[in-house]
């Protein structure tokens, strides 16, 4: 065992046999209080805390006398060793270990020597020398006798008060009380216990060790059954009770017996009964221990501590619990907590907080991110380093970096508004409530209170006094002084000033902010005197005056628990968990909730439970939504890569096993959810407007091509073209919602881009072609009017020209042009032609874009003549058939 707790010297008895070992010899031993720590084929070891071992050798050498029994018996001193989880193991003398024994036929018993004084207190009991055997240590042991004329009890006997919670002339206690009641009472009336009722306690007598533990056993048991139908919503008869447990020896069963424990009843556990480790460990391995801490520190083996039943099978899946254990050296038994921090190894005017001068909202980031099953080795390792110098050492630790820093500066965390940086920032903000005003904080306005509150934080008095006299002075009706006085007044242990001064600072103050601060802490004051009512009363009116404060609800959470009302409490903090996940490690680690804490941890782990299989079947999803994007994205698209390395960080995320990380996966998954689905319907949504851009483009080249006068070549630029077509009209027809028809569709628009870029760079050389063919027909058509024109104008031109000349007297022009006609006719000709020409190519040019747009009009219009289909040739009669003869 590396570490131990605990360590209780005892018995320690070796028993060796020969053949089958009759079920009755074990029985007997464990009825006076006997642990098997070892079995093998033939031997065991066994070890009693005290005397009862000897009473139970007794019993068995007299039954030794009228039966033959094969067994070899050695006592021996014997340290029991009890580890940090209350394990346990034997130390004893190494040349004991290494003996070996053959059994006789008839019964022995060898007593160390060690041991002869316990004897004497045990009448009947007796030793005898006897010759040492070979293979035992060199020890002059001596041969166990008992008078087998007396009666050897085993002493185990117990008396237990039951106890219930609230305030006993409440209506809803006394109802509560007498139902629950009923079901314990049926319990000890059933075993057949001696009882009786005082003054609203059961009290209870349970005379041997298998009466307690089968009254541990029923009761545990039977309020889980109960405090199972309350929370199913049944009408179970449930009620909080503490329950405690002593040893009868050495007492006598009367009415003033919880008096005569001394036990703080408002410290303890409820529903779990309360004994010293001592009674537990004789409950056997059916029984989980926890710690008292309100009640003892858990060192002795006398020390209070108490019981649960151990769950297996299926109920062990319904009914876990977090090993989240705090470090023992921050707290102290029976001890009143701290008021800035909640921790009872320190009084307020040591507080470790005082070195810390602002919120540290990243502490919770940062303690979101360890591993709840790494807390307790964390918890042991910090307790570790407290063990010396505790004060000093968590001083040094709260600015530290380390894990085990973290745990501690987290519990520091949970009460900051109970501090003096809480104080501080009051003075300083501007806003009106709580705790958004926190945000609007201005400079330090005032003097000599700020120098006032420096000194207390470094305790140091005169500076203090001389500070706040002067403060005092100069701001009469300032509430700033006034509440400065009341933190002095509560470290020096005077309540009743320290609430009249945070009342007046109350009604000196002018914001709902100020107003709910000062109630806050007269609260905390009310609730660290253990006046819970009082105290819940004060939060509620600081609730009132900032509603959206948190700090006043969570407050009345732990009074509750503080009452041990825990059921209550966990409705509050599962309505603050709901709104910051952040409040599960605040309710988890809270050294104020010790009283409940065992309740506490059992619902907190249901919570994880649950956050835990809903983050695990959020990975599978998350890994679908992983493999959607990658059927849906192509390979390197930059968000694609985004979206992967958030994904890795969220499963990060989700393997790190603390509630906060579960809930932020899960925030985180849905997020990224939401973004994937956004981000496909806009992706959708523009593949689609390119797939009309690429349509457009497509008919715009098909209308353009459609004028090629050789349709016969375009054999390429149709391969193409029909390409394009058949692309877009099955990502127009395919749905999109599909991963596989998404990721096709981003492979074929920029293919489909590229043949019609392709397409046009095809289109200028068909509307080279195009529009040459059309402006060679239109220069052609212009050409031959004109030439028609132009001839048609020689021929009338020349006779007209020489009857002209003949009637005016130019007889001789007359003649020539007479004689030379022809010629002159051919040149006319000739001048014409190239006019005709000259005039249609100018013509042709002006009108040709002009022409060129309207017959495209026309064309998409639809009013273009068509061509008169061929008719079609009449089918030949058919021949009629030849008569037969």
């Amino acid at each position: 065992m590396s570490s131990t707790r605990m360590v209780h010297t005892g018995i320690g008895v070796w028993v060796a046999w020969e053949g089958q070992l009759d079920a009755a010899f074990d029985a007997m031993l464990e009825d006076y209080g006997g642990f098997r720590m070892a079995e093998t084929t033939g031997q065991s070891l066994w070890y009693f805390l005290g005397d009862e071992g000897l009473r139970a050798l007794a019993r068995i050498h007299v039954w030794g006398r009228v039966n033959a029994l094969p067994i070899f018996i050695e006592v021996f001193p014997a340290s029991l060793l009890v580890g940090p989880k209350f394990d346990r193991t034997l130390s004893i003398s190494v040349e004991l270990s290494r003996q070996h024994a053959i059994p006789s036929d008839s019964l022995e018993i060898l007593l160390h020597p060690n041991l002869k004084p316990q004897l004497a207190g045990n009448p009947g009991l007796s030793g005898t020398p006897v010759k040492p055997s070979s293979g035992l240590a060199r020890v002059h042991f001596e041969r166990f006798e008992a008078d087998p004329g007396l009666a050897y009890d085993t002493g185990l006997a117990w008396m237990g008060v039951i106890r219930p919670l609230g305030d006993p002339l409440s209506r809803d206690t006394a109802e509560g009380w007498r139902n629950i009641a009923a079901e314990l009472h049926d319990i000890i009336d059933r075993l057949g216990l001696r009882f009786m009722r005082h003054e609203g306690f059961l009290l209870f007598e349970a005379p041997g060790l298998k009466h307690f533990r089968t009254w541990c056993r029923d009761t545990v048991s039977r309020i889980m059954r109960l405090e199972a139908e309350k929370d199913a919503g049944g009408d179970g008869h449930y009620w909080p009770s503490v329950m405690a447990a002593v040893p009868s020896k050495g007492r006598t069963f009367g009415k003033d017996l919880p008096r005569r424990l001394g036990l703080n009843w408002d410290q303890m556990a409820p529903d779990f009964p309360h004994m010293s480790f001592r009674s537990a460990f004789f409950l056997g391995d059916e029984f989980v221990i926890h710690e008292a801490r309100a009640l003892s520190r858990g060192v002795n083996i006398d020390d209070w501590c108490n019981v649960s039943l151990v769950t297996a099978g299926e109920e062990s899946d319904k009914a876990g619990s977090l090993a989240v254990p705090l470090p023992g050296n921050l707290s102290a038994a029976d001890a009143v907590p701290c008021f800035y921090c909640g921790l009872s190894n320190h009084e307020p005017r040591q507080c470790p907080s005082k070195v810390l001068d602002a919120p540290r909202p990243d502490v919770w980031e940062r303690f979101g991110r360890l591993p709840i099953t790494g807390l307790e080795a964390l918890s042991q390792k910090l307790d570790a380093a407290l063990a010396n110098d505790t004060l000093g050492e968590m001083t040094r630790r709260l600015t530290g970096k380390e894990d085990t820093d973290l745990l501690l500066a987290a519990i520091f965390e949970i009460d900051q508004s109970l501090q003096t940086r809480m104080l501080e920032a009051v003075w300083r903000a501007k806003g009106k409530d709580l705790p958004a005003g926190l945000a609007q904080t201005g400079r330090r306005e005032g003097d000599f209170y700020w120098d006032a509150l420096t000194a207390l934080r470094e305790r140091n008095a005169e500076k203090y006094e001389e500070m706040l006299l002067q403060a005092l002075t100069k701001y009469p009706r300032a509430y700033q002084p006034k509440s400065l006085q009341g933190f002095a007044a509560m470290e020096a242990g005077d309540w009743t000033k320290a609430v009249y001064y945070w009342q007046e600072s109350g009604r000196l103050c002018y914001t709902a902010l100020q107003r709910a601060y000062f109630l806050w802490l007269q609260a905390r004051a009310f609730e660290v005197q253990g006046e819970q009512h009082k105290a819940i009363s004060l939060y509620r009116e600081s609730l009132k005056e900032s509603p959206r404060w948190f700090e006043p609800v969570y407050r009345q959470g732990v009074c509750l628990v503080k009452m041990g009302f825990t059921d209550q409490a966990m409705q509050l903090f599962s309505q603050l968990m709901a709104t910051d996940p952040s409040m599960f490690n605040r309710v988890m680690i809270d050294p104020e909730l010790e009283r409940g804490r065992l309740h506490i941890l059992a619902a907190l782990w249901r919570v994880w439970k649950q956050a835990q299989e809903a983050s695990q079947a959020l990975v599978a999803s998350l890994g679908a939504l992983s493999e959607s994007l990658r059927e849906r994205f192509l390979e390197g698209e930059p968000y694609l890569v985004a979206s992967e390395e958030k994904i890795q960080e969220l499963l990060a995320l989700g393997k790190l096993g603390n509630y906060v990380a579960y809930k932020g996966f899960e925030a985180g998954v849905a997020d990224v959810e939401a973004q994937v689905a956004k981000k496909v319907a806009s992706e959708v949504k523009v593949m689609q407007a390119e797939q009309a851009r690429q349509y457009e483009d497509l008919k715009s080249v098909q209308r353009e091509a459609a004028w090629f006068p050789f349709p016969s070549l375009l054999r390429e630029f149709n391969t193409d073209f029909n390409f394009c077509a058949t692309k877009l009209n099955w990502m127009r027809t395919s749905p999109m919602d599909e991963p596989a028809n998404f990721h096709k569709s981003r492979e074929y628009l920029p293919e489909v881009d590229e043949r019609i870029r392709t397409l046009r760079t095809r289109l200028i050389t068909l509307r080279i072609v195009r529009d040459s063919t059309f402006f060679c027909m239109l220069l052609g058509r212009n050409f031959l009017w004109m030439e028609v024109a132009g001839l048609g104008l020689s021929l009338v031109l020349v006779p007209l020209f020489v009857y002209l000349f003949q009637s005016s007297g130019q007889g001789w022009v007359a003649d020539m042009m007479e004689q030379q006609k022809w010629q002159l006719q051919k040149g006319l000709v000739i001048i014409l032609t190239i006019a005709a020409m000259a005039l249609a190519a100018i013509k042709t040019a002006i009108s040709f874009e002009s022409k060129k747009r309207k017959l495209f009009k026309l064309a998409e219009e639809g009013k273009l003549p068509k061509k008169k289909p061929k008719p079609k040739k009449k089918p030949k009669p058919k021949a009629k058939p030849k008569p037969q003869k």
